[in-house]
């Protein structure tokens, strides 16, 4: 009986630990998967720092290449327009040169013409012109008797020449209006270079006057070139170019320093400066 009972100890004993060592030796099957459920699409991947830093640096990149082209571009315009300046300045300068040319010419000739006005007034001072032969006086009766000549009628004096062929200075303006302001005169019957000027204002002007020699030999034999340079520049600005007597004026662009180049021969001038403030 208790053998029995042993036997069947035992026996539920196995029974229990069955699955378990079945569970340790890898004897048991799995346990079943349950059906899939379809999974949810994955969102689209957002775009990552690198990739937008990469197109922020090309919208830059693309914008510093059109900056440069617009430099470029501006940079090609200037250099035409210096070009075209240096061409202006080599014109002008070749203009000076022909003018000053013309110049010396003119100037030749009229110490050419000079020469022999002097010769003749010296020539007639030497040889002069024989005394006119009296008429001889008429006989009463006689039908010869020559014509009577003509008494010349007496010559009038020449009024002396004025102290100066320049305008008087304009009086100043009312306050807070602007007016023609003299600075200085020159004269003179020869070339003359002035000293260095300051003008303050933008407009500036020389007033000028040009005379002969008195007597009809000397009519137009006079020269006169006046040009304004500024300081530490070989361009000028043109005054006046004038053979034989005669004046006016000539408007020029400030503000700066200057100075006169006067040419003259054969005859006076005489020059005033303003300045308009």
């Amino acid at each position: 009986m208790k053998i029995s009972l042993l036997l069947a100890f035992f026996f539920l004993t196995s029974l229990s630990f069955a699955p378990i060592y079945a569970q340790t030796a890898g004897l048991v099957a799995p346990a079943p998967v349950p059906a899939s459920v379809p999974s949810k699409p994955a969102p689209a991947a957002k775009p990552s720092h690198s990739s937008a830093t990469a197109a922020q640096m090309q919208i830059a990149l693309d914008q510093l290449t059109q900056s440069n082209r617009d430099l470029l571009d501006l940079l090609k315009k200037q250099q035409g327009v210096l070009e075209d300046m240096q061409f202006d300045r080599r014109l002008q300068s070749r203009q000076i040169q022909s003018l000053e040319e013309r110049l010396e010419e003119v100037l030749f000739q009229n110490t050419e013409l000079q020469t022999k006005v002097a010769n003749l007034e010296a020539d007639a001072a030497v040889h002069p012109p024989a005394p006119p032969v009296a008429a001889p006086a008429a006989v009463p009766g006689s039908t010869n008797n020559p014509p009577t000549q003509p008494v010349p009628a007496p010559v009038a004096a020449t009024p002396p020449p004025p102290s100066t062929y320049l305008p008087p200075p304009e009086l100043e303006g009312a306050p807070a209006t602007k007016s023609w302001h003299r600075l200085f005169t020159l004269k003179g019957d020869a070339g003359k270079q002035s000293d260095i000027f300051q003008i303050q204002s933008r407009t500036w002007r020389v007033l000028w006057h040009n005379q002969d020699k008195p007597g009809k030999a000397y009519l137009n034999t006079s020269a006169l070139f006046i040009n304004a340079f500024p300081k530490d520049d070989t361009i000028p600005q043109k005054v006046c170019s004038k053979l034989g007597s005669g004046g006016d004026s000539a408007e020029l662009d400030g503000p700066g320093n200057y100075y006169l180049k006067i040419e003259a021969s054969g005859g006076s001038w005489e020059l005033a400066v303003e300045d308009f403030r």
